[in-house]
């Protein structure tokens, strides 16, 4: 007669606690292998670059998350910061974004020069339309400059070369007659740092955009000198461009990602909602609320199309400005490098259209 091991457990005599676990196991391999209906695919991520908040609010519409409706679950959005457009461009070339805010500027040498196949998705910013305020150019108050003429033999400050910022800056020195390199200097100031360099002598004129531009003029002894569109007319100075690869792989992902964009869009531009907009610009760009109180996404404010619709046709008249001014070895077209069909199926579901 065998005798049985103590040390042996008698698997055919299981504690309940065993027995409970094998058949919570029992049960989730048989779900496992048990069709339930088809897997729900993970949201595309999409990479968007952005500049300097507010004058490019785009990452602010993904921060209420409870008013959109596809954020999650077709897509998300990892928001990437640069300096100028310019820069941003580089970052879509190597294939690091898959829609970014581009300025005007930057758009022409893509078409040119990048050997980039980019589309025309849908409007950021537009400068000075629609009774709204734009960039400024400014001089300290006792500069002694009050035309454009005395900006010979000056340094003046932009945020990045190539920018909207820059070529607006050219065209209307060129209609006084200067010329960079020959009679001025161009340099790069980060837009945040401007009123500091200003007041510090280190350059004789500053672009300024709100917020840094109602500050400017709080804290006193500055001039406005010029502004993009007395030499441009109006500017369609910021749109949203996607890598038509990505347009053509991900395009139901970029229509709910522009509905979004609307959905949220309407509620920043709501009066009603302007205290708690504030708040959100504030804690995501750490300053103050205040900064922003009163103004912001408002007529002192950049203009931003509610249904953000971008304007193709001041879009081709400031190209048309890029390449008078020699930046651009031909005139580009822009109508071939535009695609407003997932913009309009997003405003369809709106009931925009």
């Amino acid at each position: 007669m065998s005798r049985r091991d103590p040390n042996r457990r008698d698997l055919n005599r299981r504690d309940p606690s065993r027995r409970d676990l094998l058949h919570g196991t029992a049960l989730a391999l048989a779900a496992a292998v048990v069709p339930t209906g088809p897997a729900r695919a993970a949201p595309v991520t999409i990479r968007l670059g952005y500049g300097e908040v507010p004058g490019d609010i785009s990452p602010l519409l993904f921060e209420k998350t409870e008013i959109l409706r596809h954020y999650g679950r077709s897509y998300t959005v990892e928001p990437i910061y640069f300096q100028g457009t310019s820069v941003a461009l580089q970052a879509m070339a190597a294939r690091e974004l898959d829609v970014s805010y581009i300025a005007f500027s930057s758009l022409g040498l893509a078409i040119l020069n990048g050997g980039l196949d980019l589309k025309v998705i849908a409007d950021v910013a537009g400068w000075s339309s629609k009774g709204h305020q734009g960039p400024e150019y400014l001089v300290r108050a006792d500069s002694g400059i009050a035309t454009l003429a005395d900006l010979r033999g000056k340094v003046l400050a932009t945020s990045a070369r190539g920018s909207g910022f820059h070529y607006a800056m050219l065209a209307n020195l060129k209609k006084a007659g200067l010329v960079e390199k020959t009679d001025f200097t161009v340099v790069e100031v980060r837009l945040p740092a401007m009123e500091a360099t200003l007041r510090e002598k280190k350059v004789d004129l500053v672009t300024a955009t709100p917020p840094f531009l109602q500050t400017m003029e709080r804290n006193g002894g500055v001039r406005r000198l010029f502004r993009p569109e007395d030499a441009m007319g109006e500017v369609q100075s910021l749109v949203h461009v996607a890598r038509a690869e990505f347009l053509r792989e991900q395009r139901a992902a970029v229509v709910d990602f522009l509905e979004d964009s609307i959905r949220a869009l309407r509620w920043f531009l709501d009066p009603a909602n302007q205290t708690e907009a504030a708040e959100i610009t504030a804690r995501f760009t750490k300053r103050p609320a205040s900064v922003y109180q009163g103004w912001v996404f408002g007529r002192g404010d950049f203009y931003r199309d509610p249904e953000k619709t971008p304007d193709i046709a001041a879009l081709q008249r400031n190209l048309d400005t890029v390449h008078d001014l020699g930046v651009l070895r031909r005139r580009v077209e822009v109508a071939p490098h535009v695609d407003l069909a997932p913009l309009a199926e997003a405003k369809a579901r709106l009931g925009t259209n």
